[in-house]
This record gives structure tokens, C-alpha cells and sequence, in this order.
């Protein structure tokens, strides 16, 4: 199936921006990478997809569509830009601490290989009426990941204006705005250190010709910015590989060791007070609500280990989140290797069943007598038959064609490119101290275990359920599976 083929090609594609982003492929010198950074539904994804063109998938409800880092690429000029969409902090599917890891983990490979991040794009919705836990952690944790003297490369741009504002509510929004941008608890510190403010989509149109239009002035000026600014390193970078800092010791992971605690002490109090009304409960024989005090109490203690684990993980360095990655990615392969064994294995196997299928109809028509126009439509029906066993063929070959190129491009080329360009990173002098550290494997392959589904949804099975004739061997003749007509041919 061309399904099949497209499924790796878009894979590769993926691959290769990573590699480019994580330095195993080098990027050419007028090249420029942006993070995209903002709480979860502040419109980073529909900000990339209008940028770079490419299909981005835009959540529309409470959860994040964003599962880790995604890297995104379009020309500008003759140059490639790469936008970095990131996950949000307070997201609904993970900790802080997990989507901390993950910027830790790719930010640190790519520093550690030479690239550098040339600037930022903090999205924050115009909307929200108040400034919520998430916005005002999503604005710490981008202070303390960045931690720059200057903000000259950061761009802070407000999304979701609305189209038919009326005067007050324009009012409003203009005072909120002004807040955001005074008030050192929101972006007043960047702001007075030389960050830049942009109305997107101002108009609130959804026009995609002036939201693109919107989205490029955005990333154009930071281009501008960056030839005229030498961007800084990172500070969660620089204390992570420069310094050989476990997450929890660098600024980031300080911020978020505080809420940890909090959060800790929270569960263990809701799990002393179920535990003694449990104990009331079953007191009063009242077991129907005990148990309902039981479900509720397995949830608080899964959240607690949650924590714990979350309180270990604080203490993992570069390297222990580099080798769990690669443990992740190479187990992640072997599961994409398995699936397409699978599929293809299944197209085999009903390609063999159509030519068995084809062969005894042959033999059978060639043993009963017919007259002319049976005969005629006989023939009809036969050459329909070959043409479906044909194309099934085609498709078997596509499909080892399209397992040949994962083989090859995912699992052989990029794969071993990647510890190349690892080892070179390792060498390069980027380590302080120089102690080696182990980047991940950088197959960024988010969205392969629904598309190797979506494909496998539709084998090579279907061509027969939408043919109108199938041999039955059994009954030694050709039965229709549609229509009103029930001609069998013996």
C-alpha cells in the first residue's frame, strides 16, 4: 500500500529534522532554530502548522496534543528555519517534572552537539481573564530555563484575540495586556530586559492567509534578531552539560522541587483523612461507601508514588536521562520493526490466498462445459479476478519496498548517523570537564504507533471484501458477495 510507503517517508522526515536539531546532521550556518514555548491550548501548534505549512495536529480540548518535542522546518529566503514545538508545564497527561526532563534531554543533546537555540516565542492567550497557575508556570519555568542577562531574541506574542471585540471588551483586553507586560510577576522582567511584544492574528480573523501572514512577521523579526545577536546559551543547557548538574540542582528544577513538596504533603493528608474514614465506615458497616473510600484511596496512593518517583527523578544527571532515552527509542524500534513485519506478513499471506484462490477457479473453469454467454461472462469475471490479484501484488511489493527504506533510512542510516554525530559531539570540547555524555538516540517518531495502525486498519483483505466474487474452495465454485444476483457457476 502506498499508505505504508508514505508512513516512512513522513517518519524519515521527522528523523532527519531531529538530527538536524540534536546536531547529528550539521546545519548549514544561516540556519535558525526557535523554540515555541507557552501553556498547553495558547495555540503553539497552530502557530507552527501556519508558519512552516506543515500538518501539525492541533488539539481542540482539555488535553495536550503535544507529547514531547516536535520539530518543524520551512525555507526562509534560502534559509531553513526550524521551529521547536514544545510541551506546556501544568500539562494535563504529565508532571512538571516529566516535561522538564524532556527539554532537559533534547535541549542538552543538541548543546552538547553544537547547536545553538536562536531564539524564543512565549504564546499566551489574550483571553484568559486571569492569570492561572499554568500561565504564571509556564512563564517561571521559561524564566529559569532560560536565565538570560538579555531577552534581546525572546518575542512574547498574545494569541487569541477576538474578531468582533467591542469597545469595552477592547478596553479590557488593552489593560490586561499592559498588566502582563508591566508586572514583573508576569513578563514585566523580560520586557524591561529587552524582550519584544507582538499582537498575533490581531485581528482574530480565521483568515489562514493572515495568520500566516501573522505567524512569519513573528518568526521574520526574530531572524532579524538573531544576526544582529549572538544568542546565549541556555541556562538549563549550560547547567546541565556545561556544569554536570542532576535536574533537581539546576534552576528549573528548583522551581519545580517546591511544588513537589507541597503537592506531597497534600496527598499524604487526604490519604490520613481517607484512611480514618475508611475505618469509620467499616465501624458502621457501611461497606458500599467503604469501598468507594477504598477506590479513592489507590488513587491518592498512586499519586503519591507518582511523587516519589518524581523526587528520584530529580536526581538523575544528563547521562541517566540520555540512557533512559536511548532504552526508550530502541525499544520503541523493535516495536515499529515488529508492526511492519506484521503487516507485511499479512499482505504475503493474502496475496498467497488470491493466487490459490485464482489457480483453483482456473481449474474449474477449465473442467465444467459452458454455453457461449456463460462462458463469456465466465471470462469477465476471471480477468476481474486477475486484475485484483495484480494489484494485490503491486501492493506486496510496495510494502517490502516500504519496509526495505524503514530498514535502511530509519533503523540503518539515521540510526548509526546518530551515534556518529554523538560521538562527534562528545569530542567536540562542548563538555566541561571533558566527561562524556551519552545523547539520546534522536529518532523523534511521536506519532508512528497510530500511523502503523491507521495502515494496518486496511490490509490487503479489503480489495476481496470490495470484489463482487470470491472462490470458495470448499464449495468448488464462485460465489457473489454483492448484488441481487446469485449466480454460482459449478
Amino acid at each position: 500500500m502506498d499508505d505504508m510507503d508514505s508512513v516512512v517517508d513522513q517518519l524519515t522526515d521527522q528523523a532527519q529534522r531531529f538530527s538536524a536539531f540534536t546536531g547529528v546532521t550539521r546545519p548549514n550556518p544561516g540556519d535558525r532554530f526557535f523554540l515555541v514555548m507557552g501553556m498547553t491550548g495558547s495555540g503553539k501548534s497552530s502557530f507552527v502548522a501556519r508558519c512552516t505549512g506543515k500538518d501539525v495536529r492541533i488539539s481542540h480540548g482539555l488535553y495536550s496534543c503535544t507529547d514531547s518535542i516536535d520539530v518543524f522546518d520551512f525555507m526562509w529566503n534560502g534559509r531553513r528555519i526550524y521551529l521547536v514545538d514544545t510541551p506546556g508545564f501544568n500539562d494535563t497527561n504529565r508532571s512538571d517534572i516529566d516535561t522538564l526532563m524532556i527539554l532537559a534531554t533534547y535541549l542538552g543533546a543538541s548543546y552538547a552537539n553544537g547547536v545553538r537555540i536562536h531564539g524564543l516565542i512565549m504564546l499566551h492567550p489574550i483571553s484568559d481573564n486571569r492569570m492561572s497557575g499554568s500561565s504564571l508556570r509556564n512563564i517561571e519555568m521559561m524564566k529559569a530555563i532560560c536565565g538570560f542577562t538579555f531577552y534581546d531574541n525572546l518575542v512574547i506574542a498574545t494569541t487569541m484575540w477576538p474578531d468582533t471585540p467591542s469597545q469595552a471588551e477592547i478596553t479590557t483586553l488593552e489593560n490586561r495586556e499592559a498588566e502582563l507586560l508591566c508586572d514583573d510577576k508576569f513578563f514585566g522582567a523580560v520586557v524591561a530586559q529587552r524582550a519584544n511584544v507582538f499582537r498575533h492574528n490581531e485581528r482574530g480573523r480565521r483568515n489562514p492567509f493572515e495568520e500566516t501572514a501573522s505567524a512569519q512577521r513573528i518568526v521574520a523579526y526574530l531572524i532579524r534578531q538573531s544576526d544582529t545577536h549572538a544568542p546565549e546559551v541556555l541556562q538549563l543547557q549550560r547547567e546541565m552539560v556545561g556544569q554536570g548538574k542532576t535536574i533537581g540542582e539546576t534552576a528549573a528544577g528548583i522551581a519545580v522541587t517546591g511544588d513537589l513538596y507541597k503537592v506531597r504533603q497534600a496527598h499524604e493528608r487526604q490519604l490520613r483523612e481517607l484512611e480514618a474514614e475508611m475505618k469509620n465506615r467499616l465501624a458502621m458497616s457501611d461497606t458500599a461507601h467503604a469501598a468507594a473510600v477504598q477506590e479513592l484511596k489507590a488513587d491518592v496512593e498512586g499519586k503519591l508514588r507518582k511523587a516519589e518517583e518524581d523526587k528520584q527523578a530529580l536526581e538523575k544527571s544528563m547521562q541517566d536521562m540520555h540512557e533512559d532515552e536511548e532504552r526508550a527509542w530502541k525499544e520503541k524500534l523493535r516495536v515499529i520493526d515488529r508492526q511492519f513485519r506484521k503487516l507485511l506478513a499479512a499482505k504475503e499471506d493474502e496475496l498467497r490466498d488470491m493466487e490459490a484462490s485464482l489457480s483453483e477457479l482456473r481449474k474449474d473453469r477449465a473442467r465444467t462445459p459452458r454455453y457461449r454467454y456463460r462462458k463469456q461472462k465466465a471470462e469477465h469475471e476471471d480477468a476481474e479476478q486477475e486484475r485484483l490479484v495484480n494489484e494485490a501484488r503491486r501492493e506486496v511489493s510496495l510494502a517490502r519496498g516500504a519496509y526495505q527504506k524503514f530498514c535502511a533510512e530509519l533503523v540503518g542510516n539515521i540510526f548509526n548517523g546518530t551515534a556518529n554525530g554523538l560521538a562527534a559531539g562528545i569530542t567536540s570540547g562542548v563538555i566541561a570537564g571533558g566527561k562524556p555524555v551519552l545523547v539520546l538516540l534522536v529518532l523523534k517518531l511521536l506519532v508512528i504507533g497510530d500511523e502503523i495502525r491507521d495502515a494496518n486498519a486496511t490490509p490487503l483483505c479489503s480489495y476481496f471484501r470490495r470484489t463482487h466474487l470470491y472462490y470458495n474452495t470448499r464449495a468448488s465454485r464462485v460465489v457473489p458477495t454483492t448484488g441481487p444476483n446469485s449466480l454460482e457457476v459449478r
